[in-house]
């Protein structure tokens, strides 16, 4: 492709060899003839050589809001120089770059090789792609230039934030095979005091009350709560209307935060965490407990997406059935155009669950985008009132959670409407 400079040297040089024609000036005429030789044999010389390109990623996984360094190394693997080169990485949008540039204008000897650094703040969740490679290179003179594309993506994946959670005060009523970090109120093995009891003949000695056999005279044994692991499952809402709001304060990101936390919270306690997101179709991800499914969980977060109406109850039809009797499930959803939403929390409550209903107040998510009239806000936040006191009367612990509010203090006012 030909540079302004090339465009109007050739444009002159027939305007020469015109004008001479009309004026019979053989000088002008060979002076335009010599313009467009000269442009038309610059043409065929190339400024470039067989580039490489090698990146270099701090971290393939990171969480919202942290930095990722990039490095960039531009090799020449011909046997001549590439003359003046321009290199630019291309980088998602939804990146911001901190430091640093992601061009720069090289001119390479012969196996010779330059290293572009930056770094790119990442405040969106999601799955993202760097790449290609954009080499724009120019002839010696700079009026002939091309482009070419090198096809070398780096594929990343930003998690949601993951915050801490102090407590849940959840706990499964069903005792599992292994012991594990939850403690439930039932004797068995474990370390919490439970209750005293007399002495049968098998106990251990070491389980013996010395102190209430000093007082009582009669051998007694300590009693312990047992330890078991909790099945937690929690339902995620990614309808298309939980993209209300802004780009980073919307119920699909608050939901995406609180999901991550308690499934991070849960499996530190080496509890077994599932993960369950509707919207256009229903992903189930059976629970589990481990580092593999704690990336698992994230990494599903990160790909989530606000579309689709799926109804509620249309899940809990679905995947009810595989849960573990007596396990808490946590229910992620502004509850916002889903009139199923209470006959599905007292289906899980008859079923013998601890539901708790987490939901991010759309409407007031709503207010950061949009002027509301205070009386239709005001009418708005009755009628949400409302469904959430139908949701506690269905047996569920509701948590309204508002945009200013932490996740730790949401969790802390779990209460009934």
């Amino acid at each position: 492709m030909w540079t302004r400079k090339a465009a109007f040297t050739f444009g002159g040089g027939i305007s020469l060899v015109l004008i001479g024609m009309m004026i019979t000036n053989h000088q002008m005429m060979i002076l335009g003839l010599a313009l467009i030789a000269f442009i038309v044999v610059n043409s065929w010389l190339s400024g470039h050589g067989d580039i490489e390109v090698q990146r270099t990623l701090s971290a393939d996984n990171l969480y919202k809001g942290d930095d990722l360094y990039v490095e960039l190394l531009v090799v020449n693997r011909s046997h001549r120089r590439t003359q003046l080169i321009e290199v630019y990485d291309n980088v998602p949008h939804e990146m911001k770059l901190r430091s640093g540039l992601n061009q720069m204008r090289l001119n390479l000897a012969p196996n010779e090789s330059a290293r572009i650094r930056y770094v790119l703040r990442c405040p969106l969740r999601g799955h993202y792609n760097i790449g290609p490679v954009s080499v724009r290179y120019r002839n010696t003179f700079n009026l002939n230039v091309n482009e070419m594309k090198i096809n070398h993506h780096s594929d990343i994946v930003i998690f949601p934030q993951v915050k801490d959670v102090e407590e849940a005060f959840l706990r499964s009523r069903t005792p599992k095979m292994y012991t594990g970090a939850t403690t439930l109120r039932t004797p068995g093995q474990g370390s919490e005091f439970y209750s005293l009891r007399e002495y049968v003949p098998g106990d251990p000695f070491k389980n013996i009350n010395w102190k209430a056999f000093a007082r009582t005279g009669e051998l007694m044994i300590n009693e312990k709560c047992r330890d078991a692991v909790t099945d937690v499952y929690i339902l995620f809402d990614t309808r298309e209307i939980s993209r209300i709001g802004t780009v980073l304060k919307n119920p699909l990101e608050m939901g995406a935060v609180s999901a991550a936390s308690l499934a991070s919270y849960f499996l530190q306690r080496r509890d077994s965490v599932a993960l369950c997101t509707y919207g256009t179709k229903l992903s189930y991800l059976p629970p589990d407990t481990g580092d593999k499914q704690y990336f698992k969980i994230l990494s599903a977060l990160a790909g989530a997406s606000s579309k689709g109406r799926m109804p509620l109850q249309a899940v809990t039809n679905s995947v009810s059935g595989r849960f573990s009797r007596g396990s808490p499930v946590f229910i992620i959803s502004s509850c916002e155009g889903d009139g199923t939403v209470p006959a599905a929390v007292r289906d899980l409550v008859g079923r013998g669950h601890e539901v708790t209903v987490l939901s991010p107040s759309s409407i007031d998510f709503e207010k950061l985008t949009t002027r509301i009239p205070r009386l239709d806000y005001e009418v708005l936040k009755i009628e949400r009132q409302n469904r959430l006191t139908t949701l506690a009367g269905s047996g569920a612990s509701v948590i309204d959670w508002m945009p200013d509010m932490d996740l730790s203090q949401a969790l802390m006012q779990v209460r009934g409407y």
